[in-house]
């Protein structure tokens, strides 16, 4: 259901722009040239929203509902439906639900390809929730977008762009000087520089300053120092008759009042004479009161009013079906127990709307002592804390819930740990809420059947979905469900680890593009950054090792798991078992021994499963043996058949036929060159001959061959220059025979040891599978390290002694010298000065850092070692 955003929230304010700001006008467009966002950061009355309106811009002004950020979404996409329209609906969807990181992820996908605009979102300092944060500086990476904050602080805003201060954006002389002659005229230069000075150039202070001048007042006598009720009222009574006053003071404990609220305020349009001194700002057919003006006119009334009419709002809000607005309008008023009993009917439906932090903003402004006399408040905030993946808080509140008698807690408990997929510790809580809510706990009773491993059960219950194929053995089908409902169906906001894009990383890693996969977990670490969760970012590191390793990518799946596992400490147990099992996979065995104990503490035999065959399956891929224990209870289908086979040897064209996305990189494949084997044996790979071996070549550093995961030796020392050679440029014949100084005859002696060494079993008159006259073929079984594009320091074909080898060396150590050179950070001159000792642009550069003694030493012991030291 949409969250109802106020139509005058998308206008500027009409405010009275006597005065052309032109130097802060520039100063916009220069700020803008060098940063996408600027911060226009002053107190109230310092002309931001005018100065900013006059600008063609997109308008948002934020409330403070906003700090919750699926209500920021919601107003953004009404910012965004006229250029957008049906473009929105996957945002609109995410937003439904809760997933506000998805949905700033969508939104930015959306703005990607519109023109360049800028976007104001005015009294920034409503929303300023580490929430809305992240959104907007999701929001800061659309191309081509100016945004604009206008906040009476600059935190935490300062971290998105450029901040303009109060000195900025104060008045100069000659701006005062214009305000002067616009609104009191009869005031002499003299007379108006002196207020600019007395109010040190603050736009409101100068305005009302001027007026109280145009009645006799005398400036050093009117001036304040510091903006407070008292103040302002002693400029504002003088002005104004006591009839309007007092209907001023009953408008303003609104903000904002139009004609729906004149039948019960009093007749608004009499204030329309005195706009100039009540300093009014119109939007959309409303009247806005600047907030001083606000709190100024507030302090003429009794408590009791104000509570009489914010109560009065609060009621008219209920009839309009506003009822999170009536409760901020009773929680104003002091009204706490009407607002507790408000949010104890109405918590959960608003909840189901996503409006997650804004139920938790109304829950923590009750006192304590109120929260517990009503322990289904207690229950609500487990909830709300839980959507917020906040999960050793939810359980605090749960039990708290429990202990008073709150039997809903069982199920709100039940959902934390099928959320943090913990059946072990879920199945007592299902147990006793089943005798109280047969019906809730039906589907939950089955969610945990999943997460347990038994998913046979889960399936006779009616569970279905990508998460019960998985588990069932058919992860094919669960990749192309989840690809066919990423459009439209965004993961609830607790479960989104386990349902969204996190989910999908896993699929992809499994049964489809590993590549993909490493996308998808990239995209989930940054919604889960978003969220603020540490859960969802240790899970999307997890998932990230999964989908390097499955492009045998060893020492950066280790990193990720590395890291994985650091940001799970203090989590579920559950948490740390995927990247303990991603560690055993790359050949770490305590690690593996971890992951089992973990696994079973979770009560999670299918996972323990999945991770003991991924650590197989990658000890196969890098040529070491595993050694496969028993996985009783095993149900899954697809793990079954890949035990069964372990170690790829029993029925492994079968297993091709049945699981074809095994011949591709990914997380269960056998070796490459095996699958690539059988496929030729089987005339499904279109190649003359297939070897079924794999070879990796290393030139960074000492000149290594590795076929099949061992390294080679070569008979002749000219059969590795000749294969040197073959790394650095294209050759003729001719020009080899030439470079390597050898005829005809023993050429061709090179070339078939060469082809024996690689292609060992090669019958005679087979074509060359990683060799062609006279080049090595960039197929998938053949890795080279000077291929690939990850900058190396190692020095190059170290242990060969050739000319042309000699020149590459020369010409790899300028560009090395090159990028030490334009880079910024003192390691790398160091590592360049290593290079090139006699370098005096790097060591000029390193005398005026920590590595200073270090450099001369470096450079000192070169110069005798030619003999020029002094």
């Amino acid at each position: 259901m949409p969250y109802r955003v106020p139509k005058s929230r998308l206008l500027p304010p009409r405010t009275a722009r006597e005065v052309e700001r032109l130097r802060l006008l520039e100063r916009l467009r220069q700020g803008f040239a060098k940063s996408p966002v600027l911060v226009l950061a002053a107190g109230a009355g310092y002309g931001k929203s005018t100065l900013l309106s006059s600008l063609p811009a997109l308008w948002l002004t934020l409330g403070e509902d906003c700090a919750d950020p699926v209500v920021l979404g919601w107003h953004l996409v009404e910012v965004y439906r006229p250029r957008l329209g049906n473009g929105l609906d996957g945002v609109v969807g995410a937003l439904e639900r809760g997933a506000w990181a998805v949905a700033s992820e969508l939104l930015l996908e959306r703005l990607a390809n519109q023109p360049g605009h800028t976007l104001v979102l005015d009294e920034a300092q409503r929303v300023a929730s580490r929430e809305a944060v992240a959104f907007l500086r999701t929001l800061t990476q659309v191309p081509g977008l100016h945004l604009a904050l206008l906040t009476r602080r600059a935190a935490p805003w300062e971290v998105l762009g450029q901040v303009l201060d109060e000195s900025e954006l104060a008045f100069d002389p000659a701006e005062a000087l214009q305000l002067g002659q616009a609104i009191a005229p009869e005031l002499n230069a003299f007379e108006v520089e002196q207020a600019h000075s007395l109010v040190r150039g603050w736009p409101l202070g100068l305005r009302l300053l001027l007026r109280a001048m145009q009645r006799g007042a005398k400036p050093e006598e009117a001036f304040y120092a510091h903006p407070d009720p008292a103040g302002l009222l002693a400029y504002l009574m003088p002005a104004l008759p006591e009839k309007i006053l007092h209907l001023a003071a009953r408008a303003s404990v609104l903000g904002e009042v139009g004609p729906e609220e004149a039948a019960w305020v009093g007749k608004l349009e009499t204030l329309q004479p005195y706009a100039p001194d009540l300093l009014l700002e119109h939007v959309g057919g409303r009247i806005r009161f600047h907030p001083l003006v606000r709190a100024a006119l507030m302090s003429l009334l009794e408590p009791s009013e104000v509570r009489g009419l914010l109560t009065k709002a609060a009621d008219l809000a209920l009839e309009r079906g506003e009822e999170i607005q009536a409760a901020v309008y009773l929680l104003e008023a002091g009204r706490l127990g009407h607002a507790a009993d408000l949010l104890q009917r109405q918590g959960q439906a608003w909840l189901a709307r996503g409006l997650t932090y804004t139920v938790l903003a109304l829950l923590e402004r009750l006192p304590e002592a109120m929260r517990a006399t009503r322990p289904d408040l207690r229950y609500l905030h487990g909830e709300a804390l839980r959507q917020a993946g906040r999960y050793s808080e939810a359980e605090a509140a749960y039990q708290q819930a429990l202990r008073a008698g709150v039997d809903q807690a069982l199920l709100g408990l039940s959902r934390l740990y099928l959320d943090t997929v913990e059946p072990a510790k879920a199945q007592g809580y299902l147990l006793a809420a089943r005798v109280r809510f047969p019906l809730e706990v039906e589907r939950l009773w089955a969610e945990n059947l999943l997460n347990a491993g038994r998913v046979e059960e889960a399936r006779a219950l009616g569970l279905e979905g990508p998460r019960v194929w998985l588990r069932s053995g058919q992860p094919q089908r669960a990749l192309a469900e989840l690809r066919r409902l990423q459009g439209d169906a965004t993961a609830r906001a607790p479960q989104n680890h386990r349902e969204g894009t996190l989910l999908l990383a896993l699929l992809e890693a499994i049964a489809g593009d590993a590549m993909v996969a490493e996308q998808a977990a990239h995209r989930g670490r940054r919604e889960g950054e978003t969220l603020g969760s540490p859960f969802v970012v240790a899970l999307a590191e997890a998932r990230l090792g999964h989908a390097l390793l499955a492009q045998n990518r060893w020492a950066e799946a280790g990193e990720a798991y590395r890291r994985a596992l650091s940001l799970s400490q203090g989590g579920p147990a559950r948490l740390r078992v995927e990247p303990l099992g991603g560690l055993a996979a790359l050949g770490e065995a305590r690690a593996f021994e971890e992951m089992v104990r973990q696994a079973r503490e979770a009560g999670d035999a299918w996972v323990e499963a999945f991770m003991t065959l991924v650590a197989a399956q990658a000890h196969l891929r890098r040529g070491l043996s595993f050694n496969l224990p028993a996985l009783p209870g095993l149900q899954d289908p697809f793990l079954r058949a890949l035990a069964a086979s372990h170690p790829w040897t029993a029925d492994p064209e079968g297993m091709l036929v049945r699981y074809p996305f095994l011949s591709q990189p990914t997380l269960f494949a056998p070796p490459l060159h095996r699958s690539r084997r059988l496929l030729w044996e089987a005339g499904k790979l279109d190649v003359a001959y297939h070897p079924g071996v794999s070879v990796e070549i290393r030139a960074r550093g000492p000149f290594q061959v590795w076929v099949n995961h061992q390294e080679v030796r070569f008979k002749r020392e000219k059969t590795r220059t000749l294969l040197a050679l073959l790394l650095v440029r294209d050759w003729s014949k001719e020009a080899l025979m030439e470079a390597l100084e050898v005829s005809d005859g023993e050429f061709r002696v090179l070339w078939s040891e060469l082809l024996g060494t690689l292609e060992p079993g090669r019958p005679p008159r087979a074509p060359g599978y990683f060799l062609r006259p006279y080049a090595l073929c960039r197929v998938p079984e053949l890795r080279v390290d000077l291929w690939e594009a990850s900058p190396s320091k190692e020095w190059p074909f170290e242990g060969l002694d050739h000319p042309l080898l000699e020149r590459y060396r020369a010409a790899w150590l300028q560009d090395v010298l090159r990028a030490c050179r334009q880079s910024d950070a003192p390691e790398e001159w160091l590592f360049g000065l290593r290079l090139d000792p006699l370098d005096e642009d790097l060591l000029a550069r390193l005398e005026h850092t920590e590595l200073a003694a270090l450099a001369r030493r470096i450079h000192q012991e070169a110069l005798e070692e030619l003999e020029l030291g002094s």
